[in-house]
């Protein structure tokens, strides 16, 4: 009977564990898509963009972003690689090696997106672009600060 009783605890147990960790990447996955609301939001009144730049505009961004987001995910694993022993392992050279590269694909993939921003956007919604992109990080952190979300 005790068996049962424990089987049945650590069944529970696990299934509350679950829930909470799929809670939290709903929550997760919810606030980053609010925020991509915002972001396109932000960026379109900043940027001025009509119905029709914004067609063209917005695919363009959104594979910038997930080409450099590729970027940061590889330097990101880097400082999360494990041993059999789960001890982290941390080639310093490689990592610093490798942060600069990273720095250097960055620049020449937004100078390829660059040009591709140029067909679609006048040179003064390109600069109001750069600004706005300049100034989300600010216009976020201000966020987060209000909501007291120090995750």
């Amino acid at each position: 009977m005790k068996r049962y009783f424990l089987l049945f605890f650590i069944s529970i147990s696990i299934t509350g564990v679950y829930a909470q960790n799929k809670k939290d990447d709903n929550s997760r996955r919810q606030r980053w898509e609010e925020m991509k609301a915002k972001r396109a939001a932000y960026y379109t009144e900043r940027i001025g963009l009509t119905t029709e730049e914004a067609q063209a505009f917005w695919p363009v961004y959104n594979e910038l972003q997930e080409k450099k987001g590729k970027l940061h995910r590889s330097i990101h694993n880097q400082f999360h690689r494990e041993d059999a022993n789960g001890q982290r392992i941390m080639d310093y050279a490689k990592i610093c090696d490798d942060m600069m590269n990273l720095r250097v694909q960055e620049i020449m993939l937004e100078k390829s997106y660059h040009a591709k921003f140029k067909r679609i956007l006048s040179p003064e919604k390109l600069f109001k672009y750069y600004g706005a992109e300049r100034d989300w990080a600010n216009v976020l952190l201000k966020d987060i600060e209000k909501r007291g979300d120090r995750k």
